[in-house]
């Protein structure tokens, strides 16, 4: 995958309308049903709860996902995916290895010492 181009520019103000918080995974099981390879995340939030994130990370081992935190967009509404349905989209970078007709991905990892629920600014 080569570079994106530059989005159109937007206002500060709705930049800060996108929720991204902190977040834990605390499990990650494998998707079945949907178009491609993903896997379902389970998100602690903190004080916010848990939602549902279903991305395409299969080609990172359940363990290298649970336990570790990210960054999740919360605020997007929820997204049919396949037979499943996700409620936050968490954020990564294309991965290395992923094939030409998938856009796997590698999450974004806030610092360890984050705490899930945080927001990020």
């Amino acid at each position: 995958m080569g570079l994106q181009p530059e989005k159109q520019k937007i206002t500060l103000g709705k930049f800060q309308n996108v929720d991204i918080r902190v977040a834990e995974v605390v499990a990650a099981p494998l998707a079945e049903g949907t178009k491609s390879h993903s896997r379902v995340l389970t998100l602690d939030l903190g004080e916010l709860g848990e939602r549902t994130s279903v991305g395409q990370f299969a080609l990172l081992a359940d363990s290298e996902l649970i336990g570790t935190k990210v960054i999740a967009c919360i605020n997007l509404g929820e997204r049919p995916m396949g037979p499943l349905v996700s409620q936050a989209l968490v954020l990564g970078t294309p991965h290395p290895d992923s094939p030409d007709n998938e856009d796997q991905a590698l999450p974004l990892r806030p610092d360890p010492a984050a705490q899930p629920g945080t927001a990020i600014y």
